[in-house]
């Protein structure tokens, strides 16, 4: 992709990430706490469409959650019903352009998408936001695939304690013939298998003892 265009991708998202959440942080309401992990949706005006929240406490590093990030081909053993993805483009440690298809029960079709993952590393506040944002117009949509939009970030933040909070929020339109009130009515699994899964993801050996150019 042609590194102007990159450039306004990423500059775009930025401010329709901070922009869809940040106007209702009050309006998140709790909706399931299990096994340390916290999910919230918010219902706007904007959307029929819920978007969700995840907030966890766990041990580790920044490094190894970002190491984890950037390994896309294991994608499948920690993303919800994640079928398949992989790398389209990366550019330096900050930057990364993957691709995802994930499985949907008979009668729907599978759903994929592109994603833009941009690493922003507060050195002074310890705390790394990793905004998202999905790239439709990418590339050409697949035979029986129905193309995902939308738009999230994570935030991890480093506690005094060692310890880091991971907050998860993702606004998705999965597109095609899905009801929004189906949607919504299974809104809290996909952040709560998500956060489950990187936790356990995040204790692996190939993951520890990482060092980020951007990270100091």
């Amino acid at each position: 992709m042609n590194k102007l265009i990159l450039t306004c991708l990423i500059f775009a998202s930025l401010i329709k990430v901070n922009t869809v959440f940040s106007q209702n942080e009050d309006a998140w309401v709790l909706t399931k706490t299990k096994n340390g992990i916290e999910i919230f949706s918010l219902k706007t005006e904007a959307s029929a469409l819920k978007s969700f929240k995840a907030r966890m406490i766990v041990p580790g590093k920044v490094e190894d959650f970002v190491a984890v990030l950037h390994d896309v081909e294991a994608m499948p053993d920690w993303g919800y019903h994640i079928k398949y993805a992989s790398l389209l483009e990366r550019s330096g440690d900050t930057v990364q352009i993957y691709y995802a298809e994930a499985s949907m029960p008979f009668p729907f079709s599978n759903r994929d998408g592109i994603y833009l993952n941009t690493f922003i590393w507060n050195s002074q506040a310890k705390k790394l936001r990793v905004d998202i944002q999905l790239l439709p117009e990418y590339m050409e949509v697949k035979d029986k695939l129905v193309r995902v939009k939308g738009s999230g970030d994570w935030y991890v933040n480093t506690l005094k304690d060692g310890n880091l909070e991971m907050i998860f929020r993702m606004q998705v339109d999965p597109g095609g013939e899905i009801p929004a009130w189906l949607v919504n009515m299974f809104i809290d699994e996909t952040p709560f298998d998500t956060m489950t899964n990187i936790r356990e993801m995040m204790k692996k050996t190939k993951y520890l003892h990482r060092d980020f150019e951007f990270i100091h």
